[in-house]
């Protein structure tokens, strides 16, 4: 199953309160896409707490109802992402790459936690997308998302291999990314989609 983990931004945008009809669009339209592309969305236990302290009530009411319409699961910090996130760690300084060390502790923990659900990132906070790029995990910018119109009808596989839960934790190298090639390569082909004008069917 493709995952994807959101972060703060990602979340707000999705349950967002106010009414607004481009935003709504939008946001159904990206839902609709990932439900097509059998997409579960993982929330972090953190993201959801901050979520539901800022918003109260009305917050947890809204995220209810997206967990009701999609799959979605709240995804610990646990054991084998604190793992991941030293061995990221590791491998960052050893290789002397800034990208890591730039990142916020929040977003570092988001990035391992990715690697270790093997889910791409959806956000939009600075920085967070050179860290998961060091990780080789697939960055899916808010910023692209929320500035897309409605999707025409899409031909995209739907059937893609079951990923095991059990995989290393091990920082992936260029040979692992494969993991999220069907889910970056459905995006791409979703971003260009709805950002080119669309030719009128012939009848």
């Amino acid at each position: 199953m493709l995952r994807c983990l959101l972060d703060a931004d990602a979340l707000s945008w999705l349950l967002r309160l106010d009414s607004d009809p481009a935003h709504d669009e939008h946001r159904l339209a990206w839902l609709a896409e990932a439900q097509r592309q059998r997409a579960a969305l993982l929330v972090p236990a953190a993201v959801l707490a901050d979520w539901l302290i800022e918003t109260g009530p009305a917050g947890d009411a809204a995220f209810k109802a997206l967990r009701t319409a999609r799959p979605v699961e709240v995804a610990a910090f646990d054991e084998r992402a604190a793992r991941e996130l030293v061995r990221l760690h590791t491998f960052a300084s050893t290789s002397d790459d800034d990208r890591w060390t730039r990142a916020s502790r929040e977003q570092r923990q988001l990035v391992a936690l990715a690697v270790v659900r093997q889910a791409s990132l959806v956000g939009e906070a600075p920085r967070l997308d050179a860290a998961a790029a060091l990780a080789g995990v697939v960055f899916v910018s808010m910023g692209d998302i929320a500035s897309l119109g409605s999707p025409p009808q899409l031909s995209l596989p739907l059937d893609t291999p079951e990923i095991s839960t059990t995989a290393s934790v091990a920082p992936l190298s260029p040979m692992d990314k494969g993991v999220f090639s069907d889910l970056a390569q459905a995006f791409s082909a979703f971003d260009v989609l709805v950002s080119t004008p669309q030719a009128t069917p012939a009848p």
